[in-house]
C-alpha cells in the first residue's frame, strides 16, 4: 500500500538548515554534468577533431570510475570540509591545464595528462544526500522531518534539471564567446557551490575516523575496506547502474543518429527535452508517494519495469515513435534512480555513505562509455535504426541481472 502526500514537499521547504548545502551543490552539479558534453565542444571548436576530443572526455570518465568512490571514501573518513576542497584544487589544476592547453595552443598530448586530475572533482549528488541521510536520521529535525524518499527524489529533481541546463550553457558560452568560456565559467561556479557547502557546517556529518573513546580523547579508528568490496548488495546496485548509464550513453548516440538519418535535427532535441520533462515530473510525483512496500521489493519491481520500458526502443521506426517511447520509457527513470539510491542508503553504515552512492554514479558513467561505444559499433554497421536495438538489448540485460540477483537481495537487505 502507498498513501499520497501532496504535502510532502512542505517538509523539505522548512528545512532551513538545508538550504545552504543544496544551493551548493546545485551549482557543483551544473558543471559536473558538462565535463564530457563540455570537453568534446571545447577542444573541438579549439579545431580538436571528433576522435581527439571523445578521446579526453572518455579518459576523464574512466578516470572518474577509478578516481571518484575513492575521493568519496576519504570523504567519509575525513569530512567533506577536510577532503572537498583539496580535492577540488586538483581538479581545478587539471582543468585549467586543458583549458591553457586549448587556448595557447599547446600539444594536444597534455590533455591526456590533464584527464586524471579532473576526475577528482568531488560527487555533489553523495554529499547532498549524505547530508540529508545525517539531518533526518539524527533525529535533529523532529517529528516535522522529511520521509527520506522525499529527499532524494528532490534531489533527483534538482539533478534533472542542473542537467538540463549545465550542458546547455556551457556550450552556449564556449560557442559564442571562446572555446574556454564554458568550462571556464562553470567551473567558478562550481567553486561557489563548493564555497557554500562547505559554509554550511552544522548539516555536516561528523567524519567515521573521527570518533572518541568515552573520556573524549580522539582516536582513529581502523580503515575500512571499499564498502563495493565489502556489500554485496552495492555490488549488485553498482552493476545496475553500469547498465543504467549504458542504456542512456546508447540511446542519446542512437538519437542523434537518427535524427540526422531522417534529416530532423531538431529530433533530438524534442527528444530529451520530452525524457527531462517527464523525468522531472515523476520525480515529483514520486517523493509525495509513502510506499510502505519492502525497499528490496521496490527496486526490483522499478528495475524490471524500466528494462521492460527501455526495450520499447526496439519498436522505433519513426520521429513520432520514437518521441512516445521516450516519454513513456522516461516514466521508469526516476523510480529506479532514487530507489538506487535508498536502496544502498538502507544497505551500508552512514560513514560510509558518501562512497556507495558516489560508486552507483561510477558505474553510471562507466556505462555512459559503453553505451555510446557499442552503439556506434552497431549504427556503423547496420544503419541508425540498429542503435535502438542495442538500447533495448542493455535494458533487457537490466532484467535478467536484477532477476539473477533477487536472492542476494533477499538476504543481505
Amino acid at each position: 500500500m502507498s498513501k499520497l502526500d501532496p504535502k510532502a514537499y512542505s517538509a523539505i521547504l522548512r528545512t532551513t538548515e538545508a538550504y545552504r548545502f543544496d544551493a551548493g551543490t546545485f551549482l557543483m552539479r551544473l558543471f559536473a554534468y558538462t565535463t564530457t558534453i563540455g570537453t568534446i565542444s571545447t577542444l573541438t571548436l579549439a579545431g580538436a577533431s571528433a576522435f581527439e576530443a571523445s578521446s579526453v572526455a572518455s579518459l576523464i570518465a574512466v578516470c572518474m570510475f577509478f578516481v571518484a568512490p575513492r575521493v568519496s571514501k576519504r570523504i567519509d573518513e575525513r569530512g567533506q570540509s577536510a577532503v572537498v576542497p583539496p580535492a577540488t584544487a586538483i581538479a581545478a589544476a587539471g582543468l585549467f591545464l586543458m583549458l591553457a592547453t586549448t587556448h595557447f595552443g599547446g600539444p594536444f598530448w597534455l590533455n591526456f595528462l590533464a584527464a586524471p586530475l579532473i576526475s577528482f572533482l568531488p560527487n555533489a549528488p553523495s554529499l547532498a544526500r549524505t547530508r540529508w541521510t545525517f539531518l533526518i536520521s539524527s533525529g535533529r529535525l523532529g517529528k516535522n522531518a522529511p520521509r527520506l524518499s522525499t529527499a532524494y527524489a528532490y534531489e533527483g529533481i534538482l539533478e534533472d534539471i542542473a542537467f538540463m541546463v549545465g550542458p546547455a550553457a556551457v556550450v552556449a558560452l564556449s560557442a559564442t564567446i571562446t572555446p574556454i568560456a564554458g568550462m571556464l565559467i562553470g567551473f567558478i561556479v562550481y567553486c561557489i557551490g563548493t564555497a557554500l557547502l562547505i559554509s554550511s557546517k552544522n548539516t555536516e556529518p561528523e567524519p567515521s575516523l573521527a570518533g572518541r573513546h568515552d573520556n573524549d580523547t580522539p582516536r582513529k579508528a581502523p580503515r575500512k575496506a571499499s564498502v563495493l568490496r565489502s556489500s554485496a548488495v552495492v555490488r549488485v546496485v553498482f552493476a545496475v547502474m553500469v547498465l543504467f548509464g549504458a542504456v542512456y550513453g546508447a540511446l542519446d548516440t542512437s538519437i542523434i543518429s537518427f535524427s540526422e538519418t531522417v534529416g530532423f535535427a531538431a529530433l533530438a532535441s524534442i527528444a530529451f527535452a520530452a525524457e527531462s520533462v517527464f523525468s522531472v515530473v515523476v520525480s515529483f510525483l514520486f517523493g509525495t508517494l509513502g510506499l510502505n512496500t519492502p525497499l528490496r521489493r521496490q527496486f526490483v519491481v522499478f528495475a524490471i519495469a524500466y528494462g521492460v520500458l527501455y526495450s520499447l526502443f526496439v519498436l522505433v521506426n519513426a520521429p513520432t515513435s520514437l518521441i512516445v517511447i521516450a516519454c513513456v520509457a522516461a516514466l521508469a527513470y526516476s523510480p529506479l534512480y532514487i530507489t538506487s539510491n535508498l536502496t544502498c542508503e538502507r544497505a551500508v553504515e552512514p560513514e560510509n555513505l558518501t562512497e556507495a552512492i558516489s560508486w552507483l554514479a561510477s558505474g553510471q558513467s562507466i556505462g555512459m562509455v559503453i553505451g555510446p561505444v557499442t552503439a556506434g559499433a552497431v549504427i556503423d554497421a547496420f544503419g541508425s535504426l540498429a542503435g535502438f536495438n542495442v538500447v533495448a538489448g542493455f535494458a533487457v540485460c537490466i532484467i535478467a541481472l536484477t532477476c539473477a540477483c533477487i536472492p542476494v537481495l533477499r538476504k543481505h537487505l
